[in-house]
């Protein structure tokens, strides 16, 4: 497997989510590059934050590098960052779900966060492997998986227009 450095993947994942969430629907995607926490990873995030006109949060995407996926750490890390990600970002939901998308890579892995009662939803909790490879089985380039998070998209836009 040819590795992908995230960089690479910027443009690439900027652009998907302009055609996913298009700004003439009133959407609006904003790229933030944190940097990292002292005490961690000198890999900075790259995130990107989809909201709707009314400034609600509508979804976001974290871009990692697809070598990471091999490496037990990294792909802890992510995870911690995503949780991290969710607890920093949940005021500003306003929909019933707020889904959030890690991506190592072209693989993905589909986290959601159900706002009524506050559980995220992530996967079984392993002792020895709290992110474990598997969880990244859904690659974009795939008609299945292009499929799948069309599908969270219109979810997502559904939840939208229930709420006026």
């Amino acid at each position: 497997m040819r590795e992908t450095q995230a960089s690479q993947l910027y443009r690439p994942y900027y652009v998907l989510l302009n055609y996913l969430f298009p700004p003439e629907e009133g959407y609006m995607v904003y790229p933030q590059y944190e940097p990292p926490i002292p005490s961690m990873s000198v890999d900075f995030k790259n995130i990107y934050t989809v909201r709707h006109r009314s400034y609600s949060v509508v979804f976001f995407l974290q871009v990692k590098s697809s070598e990471d996926l091999s490496n037990i750490s990294s792909r802890q890390e992510a995870d911690l960052q995503m949780q991290e990600k969710f607890r920093h970002i949940i005021g500003a939901v306003r929909i019933g779900n707020l889904y959030g998308v890690c991506a190592m890579g072209t693989k993905i892995y589909i986290y959601r966060l159900h706002m009524g009662s506050r559980q995220l939803f992530r996967g079984p909790e392993l002792v020895t492997d709290t992110a474990p490879t598997d969880r990244w089985i859904t690659d974009i380039l795939t008609p299945e998986g292009q499929d799948k998070l069309c599908k969270i998209v219109q979810h997502i836009k559904e939840m939208f227009t229930q709420i006026g």
